[in-house]
C-alpha cells in the first residue's frame, strides 16, 4: 500500500472518528500502520476468497468485488497469476509451515533483523540475544509458552557461560535448539551466516598480520636507530681526527715560526746555527702531519 493511499485513508478516517494528536504524531502513526496491516490481511484473503480456479480469467474479471475498481482488480488478477508471485507463494507456505516458533521479525531473516540491532544499540548482538528479542512481544513477555521455555533456557546459559553469547556453532541457541540442519534455513540465512564466519575469520587473520607489521616495524625502527648511533660514532671519530690534526698543524707552523725566528737572531748577529740544529730545524720544517703520517 502506498503512502499516498495511507493518508487518503487515514483522511477518510478523521472524517468519522474524532481524537486529539500529542503533537508528535504518534497516534497517526499508530492508525496508519494498523490501516496497512488491515490491508494487507485483507489483500491475502481476497484472492483465495474470490478468485474462481474453475473460471476463465475474463469471468474472474466479471466477478470483481464491490468497491475495488476495474483496472485495479484487473491488476490485482495478473500480480497474483504471475509465476514468479504463485512461485514466492508456495515458498513462502512451505516456510511458514517449518515455522515451530511464532516471532515478531515479519519476513525479515533473524540475521537481518540481528544486524540492524547491532547498528541500533551500537554493539555486538549474538544469536541467542537475537532470538529472544525477535520472540517477545513489545511488553516484554513471550509470543507463546514454547517461545518462553526456549528464551529463559538461552537467557540462563548466557549468564552462566558470558562467551555463549558470541556467535559461534556452540553459542547459546545452538545449545538450546540444536545446529540448524541446511533443509531448516533458507539460502539468504545460509549465506549469512557463513559470511559472518568469514568474517570472524578473516578479523582474526588480520589481527595477526597487524601483529607481524607491528615487529618488523619495531625490527626496522631497532636497525635505524642502531645505524643512526654508528654514524654518529663514526662523525665524532672523524671529529676528533680533524681536531688531532689541526693541532699538530698549529704546533708544526708554531716550530717554524720560532726556526725562522732563531735564524733571522743569529743572521743579524753575523754568525751560523750549528750544524745539529740546522739538522734538526730541516726536519721540523719537512715532519709529515699526522694525516700524512697515517
Amino acid at each position: 500500500m502506498s503512502k499516498a493511499s495511507k493518508e487518503h485513508a487515514f483522511d477518510q478516517f478523521k472524517r468519522v472518528f474524532h481524537y486529539e494528536d500529542d503533537g508528535r504524531g504518534i497516534i497517526k502513526r499508530g492508525i496508519v500502520q494498523r490501516i496497512g496491516s488491515s490491508w494487507r490481511n485483507a489483500r491475502n484473503h481476497l484472492f483465495h476468497k474470490v478468485y474462481d480456479e474453475e473460471l476463465t480469467f475474463v469471468e474472474n474479471l466479471k466477478h470483481k468485488p464491490a468497491g475495488i475498481e476495474a483496472n485495479h482488480w484487473r491488476k490485482f488478477l495478473e500480480y497474483r497469476l504471475n509465476e514468479d508471485t504463485q512461485e514466492k507463494c508456495k515458498k513462502n507456505a512451505i516456510n511458514r509451515s517449518k515455522q515451530l516458533y511464532t516471532h515478531i521479525g515479519g519476513s525479515k531473516m533473524m540475521a537481518r533483523k540481528r544486524h540492524e540491532e547491532e547498528l541500533r544499540q551500537g554493539r555486538p548482538i549474538g544469536r541467542g540475544e537475537g532470538w529472544t528479542m525477535s520472540h517477545k512481544k513489545k511488553n516484554g513477555s513471550y509470543m507463546n509458552e514454547d517461545a518462553r521455555l526456549v528464551g529463559e533456557a538461552i537467557e540462563l546459559i548466557e549468564s552462566q557461560d558470558p562467551s555463549s553469547k558470541e556467535f559461534s556453532q556452540n553459542d547459546s541457541l545452538a545449545q538450546v535448539l540444536g545446529k540448524e540442519r541446511p533443509e531448516r534455513q533458507s539460502d539468504y540465512g545460509v549465506q549469512i551466516e557463513e559470511y559472518q564466519m568469514e568474517i570472524v575469520k578473516l578479523k582474526a587473520e588480520a589481527a595477526e598480520l597487524k601483529a607481524e607489521v607491528a615487529e618488523l616495524k619495531a625490527a626496522a625502527a631497532e636497525k635505524k636507530a642502531k645505524r643512526q648511533r654508528m654514524e654518529a660514532e663514526a662523525a665524532e671519530e672523524k671529529a676528533e681526527k680533524q681536531r688531532m690534526e689541526a693541532e699538530v698543524a698549529e704546533e708544526k707552523a708554531k716550530m717554524q715560526t720560532l726556526g725562522n725566528l732563531l735564524r733571522h737572531i743569529i743572521q743579524q748577529q753575523g754568525g751560523n746555527l750549528p750544524p745539529e740544529i740546522v739538522a734538526d730545524l730541516d726536519s721540523l720544517r719537512s715532519a709529515p702531519t699526522s694525516s700524512h703520517a697515517r
